[in-house]
């Protein structure tokens, strides 16, 4: 917390010089100080501090469902094409989801254990994809002045950070530096309507219920008796709203998706990986009504290390249901009973029918890297995924391909890509640097290098 607190202070310092230069064309004519720059600068601050101070979920899975909802989502809201939306979870048992600077959503993985249903938990994403397209927090940050524009980022993931922790909030908030900031987070009721209206829209358009937005903000509302829920102090709610919203339900009929088995697997995978004791969702074999339940009480065999109960569950789910993350549990619990062959076997079997699908290629990559078979073949794998997830947990895996294949130049850059999507521009600029100068780099993997460095000093 100490950090977080010498952080705050030195982005202070930093965000007041820079406002004495002059801010680069506005990306948004209607703002007057929060560029497009500006922008992308506060949600790196944003995020970076975020990832510095709190739990995340880095469960391939569960961030693969939720990313492909979002982009499901956001390809139909107007105007999306000017943001680069970027998805996370948090681990925390809290309900809450926020949309921070240049298009940082988060969620806290308490909202989706509480959603019943995957059009409750895509209302939420689709209300905060709604807060973006209106640029919401954009225009009460510009309202704050751009002497303030790169600090706020930190600041405000500071006022979350606090949210999550008593004693964290209150160091934040006894240094005087986030109090002043709380209501650019607060959404005013004008806001809340508005990214309602055009949320609804955006579930229809995508073909999810939009019941589903009303359904939640009616449990949000009967959960909030007596207790504080942490989505509600930023998202102010009462029953006019949720009636509002209703009503505009009901006029456009309210139809679509309520449901999907991706992501009562997300919440099974959730509910395990949070879990103090996973001993205590242990079910009777008389409760696994469905595959969900059963899919969740393999897990649970696996982590407490009882492979074989977990293997003879997933082969009869299996049986029945034709889904990538039953075999990707199955290929994990016989790993874990060091059947490598059979694991292998089935992954490689899972390549061939889902080639293209994230969760089975890193699966498949995290097997040969631990036993150190099919290098070539792995960077193959992992270098076509970039070209459709440009994330950083591929850049690192991709760099401890090159590493084990012997391409040590290849291997820095990767991680220099790495630490870039990270936000850590200095980490990348030495990798960068020690990439193009190591002797096997080749001429053009130089000039490639040389044109990252000079991007990167210009920045």
């Amino acid at each position: 917390m100490r950090n977080l607190i010498y952080l705050l202070g030195c982005l202070i310092l930093a965000g007041s010089s820079y406002a004495n230069n002059s801010l680069p064309e506005l990306g948004d004519p209607t703002l007057r100080d929060f560029s497009s720059e500006a922008e992308a600068k506060s949600g790196e601050f944003f995020y970076r501090t975020l990832r510095a101070n709190l739990p995340f979920i880095d469960d391939v899975q569960v961030n693969h469902y939720v990313s492909a909802l979002g982009q499901k989502l956001t390809s139909h809201a107007e105007g999306s094409s000017r943001n680069n939306y970027k998805f996370f979870v948090i681990a925390s048992d809290t309900i809450n989801a926020f949309a921070g600077p240049d298009a940082h959503i988060g969620i806290n993985s308490g909202l989706i254990l509480r959603a019943n249903n995957e059009s409750e938990l895509a209302g939420v994403m689709a209300h905060e994809i709604a807060h973006v397209t209106q640029r919401h927090l954009a225009r009460r940050i510009d309202d704050q002045g751009s002497n303030t524009a790169l600090t706020l980022g930190a600041i405000l993931a500071a006022i979350l950070v606090g949210s999550q922790s008593p004693d964290a909030a209150q160091a934040i908030f006894t240094t005087g530096i986030a109090s002043s900031y709380q209501s650019a987070i607060n959404y005013t009721r004008q806001n809340e309507y508005e990214a309602d209206r055009i949320g609804i829209g955006i579930l229809q358009d995508a073909g999810i219920s939009a019941q589903g937005m009303v359904g939640f903000f009616e449990i949000l509302l009967q959960e909030s008796q007596g207790l504080q829920i942490e989505y509600l102090r930023t998202h102010p709610l009462n029953t006019n709203r949720v009636s509002e919203a209703q009503s505009r339900v009901r006029e456009s009929g309210g139809n679509g998706r309520t449901d999907s088995l991706d992501f009562q697997f997300t919440r099974a995978r959730l509910a395990v990986i949070g879990a103090r004791d996973p001993s205590r969702l242990l079910l009777a074999e008389s409760a696994l009504d469905t595959p969900a339940l059963r899919y969740r009480q393999a897990l649970v065999h696996t982590e407490l290390a009882n492979n074989s109960k977990a293997i003879s569950i997933l082969q009869d789910l299996r049986k029945q249901l034709q889904h990538p993350w039953i075999s990707l549990a199955l290929a994990d619990a016989m790993q874990q009973a060091e059947n490598d062959s059979e694991a292998g076997r089935l992954l490689r079997k899972l390549h061939q029918s889902f080639p293209g699908y994230l969760p089975v290629t890193l699966a498949y990559a995290d097997f040969n890297l631990r036993t150190g078979d099919n290098m070539r073949q792995t960077i193959t794998m992992l270098k076509h995924q970039l070209q459709t997830h440009n994330k950083a947990g591929i850049h690192k895996k991709l760099a401890k391909a090159y590493f084990q294949n012997g391409q040590i130049a290849a291997a820095l850059e990767s991680t220099g890509d790495q630490y870039l999507l990270e936000g850590y521009r200095e980490l990348a600029l030495q990798q960068y640097e020690n990439a193009s100068s190591h002797e096997d780099a080749s001429k053009s993997a130089v000039q490639r290098l040389q044109k990252k460095i000079e991007l990167l000093k210009e920045n």
